[in-house]
């Protein structure tokens, strides 16, 4: 075998024109590397290998997109493909909603993926949003029949009986309060937090560094933070920055909040750069990545927040953008009051940080403030301690050794080793004792039997 591979590289050597001593030189040494083989057949240059990290990231991706050098006839033309598609498959009773219920920014994600695969499980994903649908109106159908019917009962029953009825719906002292008049307190409420209470922004400038799923969840705890801060009792005067209207995250949240344009909803949804709208000299950029803790909450200061859903990017954008606007910059102080758990991160949502921030300011005690924090990912000192003990339990009852007079002096050590008695790891039976006359009767005698034989 060595030999044939021999004779097979000189005929190589020989075709390739190289001379007699060369080939010669290369087959002295047939188990080096192609580097050397490339330059005795009279190559120059030798290959530079180079070693790439795959997982680098040198320039942010931004989301890849099937259409950009598509013509708007051609994107035309492949729409009506993929509705026929889907239309298709609706009628042959598969996963897949109506052409009704579809809505423009669904089919422009749909535009937008790479296989049929991938429509297939984003069809089966707004079958089931279609389906939940369908399901709340049939059974808002059944409580409005419901509704009609007590109706019916109570109008019945005062027309039958003359006196005075108290109670809920009939005659009260208590006013109803409606979801309504909630809406508007809340709302009410937000209108005197922008003229009096303390500001916060959050920096929506980070859309084309998101993935579209990225995107929807950025918006959705864009729409959480809104949530969060108005239920408050001392909200804060929120301000979304940088705020691109036709981008992914904006439109997304325009879906959660529709009447966020109103001139009337209290809220403050702005395109310019948050160092246009304030004092540069207050703003404070919240990051995680730079190494400044924030001690104390200072009303005077304008705490800034970036609206970013980083799963696959984890680039410290948030810090290179407060370095080159010259900002301050700090992190909340997580590992100072927190021990986080193995495997699990330390990155927070925005409505998270909105609520930190929120019983920050309130009580401007960390460890209230820090309750937020998901307990999956901090560990508790008392559980870990009481699973130690049960896995103790565990292995003790495996080796059948009692270990309760360990357990019983936990906090004394000493005393649990060289005073306690340990209880008997077992315990002889009545009439398990070796008896004579007995043995191999075939029967045994009982204490019953005893009895009666002394009888």
């Amino acid at each position: 075998m060595l030999k044939n591979l021999v004779h097979w590289r000189a005929g190589k050597f020989l075709l390739n024109g190289v001379s007699r001593a060369g080939a010669t030189r290369c087959l002295c040494t047939p188990f080096k590397t192609q580097t050397h083989e490339g330059a005795a057949l009279g190559d120059t240059e030798p290959a530079i290998r180079k070693h790439v990290n795959p997982f680098a990231q040198t320039t942010s991706t931004p989301l890849p997109d099937n259409g950009v050098n598509e013509s708007k006839e051609e994107r035309d033309k492949r729409l009506k493909v993929l509705q026929l598609e889907a239309d298709i498959a609706h009628q042959e009773g598969r996963r897949v909603p109506a052409l009704d219920f579809f809505k423009e920014h669904h089919w422009a994600h749909v535009l937008t993926l790479p296989s049929k695969s991938a429509r297939i499980k984003y069809y089966a994903f707004l079958w089931q949003i279609e389906m939940k649908k369908e399901s709340e109106q049939r059974k808002k159908a059944l409580r409005a029949e419901g509704t009609e019917r007590r109706i019916a009962e109570m109008r019945k029953e005062r027309e039958e009986n003359t006196h005075i009825i108290y109670g809920l719906a009939h005659t009260s002292m208590f006013l109803r309060i409606y979801d309504s008049t909630i809406n508007h307190w809340q709302n009410n409420r937000l209108t005197r937090a922008m003229q009096f209470a303390p500001k916060i922004v959050l920096d929506c400038s980070y859309d084309t560094h998101m993935t579209n799923r990225e995107a929807s969840y950025a918006a959705k705890q864009l729409m959480l933070c809104f949530a969060e801060n108005r239920a408050h009792d001392e909200p804060f005067d929120l301000h979304y920055c940088n705020a691109n209207f036709k981008g992914r995250c904006m439109q997304s949240l325009e879906r959660y909040i529709p009447t966020m344009h109103n001139p009337e909803f209290p809220m403050n949804v702005h395109s310019e750069c948050f160092t246009k709208l304030f004092p540069k000299q207050q703003l404070v950029y919240l990051t995680p990545h730079c190494r400044e803790d924030l001690v104390t909450y200072n009303p005077d200061d304008i705490y800034i927040v970036g609206a970013m859903v980083d799963t696959v990017n984890n680039e410290p954008l948030s810090l290179a953008k407060a370095k080159r606007l010259g900002l301050r910059m700090a992190r909340l102080p997580l590992d100072h009051y927190l021990q986080w758990g193995s495997g699990s991160g330390k990155s927070l949502t925005l409505n998270q940080m909105i609520t930190i921030m929120l019983d920050l300011k309130k009580t401007g005690d960390w460890n209230t403030a820090l309750q937020h924090v998901p307990r999956r990912k901090i560990i508790d000192l008392g559980t870990e301690q009481a699973q130690g003990r049960q896995a103790l339990n565990r292995r003790a009852n495996k080796l059948n050794v009692r270990i309760d007079h360990l357990l019983k002096y936990e906090n004394n050590r000493p005393e649990s080793t060289a005073f306690a008695t340990p209880q008997k790891v077992r315990q002889h039976k009545e009439g398990l004792d070796f008896n004579l006359d007995s043995w191999a009767t075939g029967k045994k005698k009982t204490s019953r039997n005893k009895c009666e034989g002394g009888a």
